[in-house]
């Protein structure tokens, strides 16, 4: 008769957990605060080497990664997206990160309110900025680029997306 090692018993133990926790589409306590303290380290530890610019940096990587190891392990893609997620939400609030608001984040952005940032190109099509004109060349520059704004901020997910990847 063929016994089972006791290292056999608990990997097996351990599939029977993952198999059970890609059905539930949730990891369990242990498991996420472990993966949570390894990834928070990982972060860290790039960001203050200088691999990445931002402790952001490594955010979209790792949720491809982890999104695609709880697919490989039977979960669902939404249901693994949304655990990806969720374990990177609590990386960053574990290292501390502030995520910067929308605003914040777009390229026309000042550094605070009322500073004055010296352009000699418009913003919009990138041409030499006429006399006496301080960010567009045009009113057409000018009305175009508010447009478009505008069109960012009401659009849905999906249109969103596209006009990030739109060129004129």
């Amino acid at each position: 008769m063929l016994v089972m090692s006791p290292e056999m018993k608990r990997r097996l133990r351990r599939e029977r957990n993952r198999e059970r926790d890609a059905l539930r589409g949730r990891v369990g306590a242990g498991r996420f605060h472990a993966m949570v303290k390894d990834l928070a380290a990982l972060v860290r530890l790039a960001f203050e080497a200088g691999e990445t610019a931002s402790i952001f940096g490594l955010e979209g990587p790792l949720r491809a990664g982890l999104r695609a190891d709880f697919c490989l392990q039977g979960w669902g893609w939404t249901s693994a997206d949304l655990m990806a997620r969720d374990l990177m939400a609590e990386v960053f609030n574990s290292v501390g990160a502030e995520r910067p608001d929308w605003y914040e984040g777009q390229p026309e952005w000042t550094i605070e309110a009322g500073t004055l940032i010296e352009r000699t190109r418009c913003v919009r099509c990138h041409k030499p900025l006429p006399e006496g004109h301080y960010k567009f060349c045009s009113r057409l520059c000018n009305t175009s680029h508010a447009s478009l704004m505008h069109c960012k901020r009401q659009a849905t997910e999906d249109h969103a997306v596209w006009l990030a990847i739109w060129k004129d």
